[in-house]
């Protein structure tokens, strides 16, 4: 990993910008290496700079300001369909991670802080069904025709497979809208 990428996190945190790297926004932004976009590489981002972040420093403020950050996106940032779609891909795949480090208590996962994802989850779930309609229409990332159930359903589709994973394959939390 180059010196580069550690400085994007750390600059991020330095300048009180967790939520534009959350989101992906230009010089946060990390580059998925697929066939499809996606507004951030979650994946690479979270195993390459948060996951690395916290084995090295275990501040103690991290998971809170990481927390807040998802908090922020989804009440205050202005592409409401892309502050739900990130904020659902971290949440998965922190729980995913967490299920890595209950199944190999040695791994890479080993020393992942915990944090309550709660808050989260009840403001995802609220925005999910707040904006169902126009999830339903975002044909962004995954929410593209090779996706997609007949190509219908947009981002809501994939963004419905996400949290019934995280509810019941994950332990949670559950951020499954009541309008499923």
């Amino acid at each position: 990993m180059s010196a580069n990428l550690d400085n994007v996190l750390l600059l991020a945190l330095a300048n009180d910008e967790l939520d534009k790297f959350l989101v992906g926004e230009p010089f946060y932004f990390q580059e998925a290496k697929n066939d499809y976009e996606e507004p951030q590489n979650i994946v690479a981002a979270f195993d390459l700079l948060v996951l690395r972040y916290w084995q090295q420093t275990r501040d103690p403020q991290f998971p809170v300001r990481w927390v807040t950050a998802l908090l922020k996106i989804l009440a205050t940032y202005p592409d409401r369909n892309r502050a739900i779609y990130v904020a659902a891909s971290w949440v998965w795949y922190y729980r995913f991670c967490l299920s890595k480090k209950q199944a190999q208590p040695e791994g890479l996962y080993a020393d992942l802080f915990e944090v309550d994802m709660g808050a989260v989850a009840l403001a995802l779930q609220r925005q999910l069904e707040l904006n169902k309609a126009e999830l339903v229409q975002d044909t962004r990332w995954a929410g593209g025709s090779w996706n997609s159930q007949n190509g219908q359903n947009g981002l809501w589709g994939p963004l419905m497979r996400t949290a019934l994973v995280v509810r019941d394959k994950l332990g949670g939390p559950d951020f499954v809208p009541a309008n499923l």
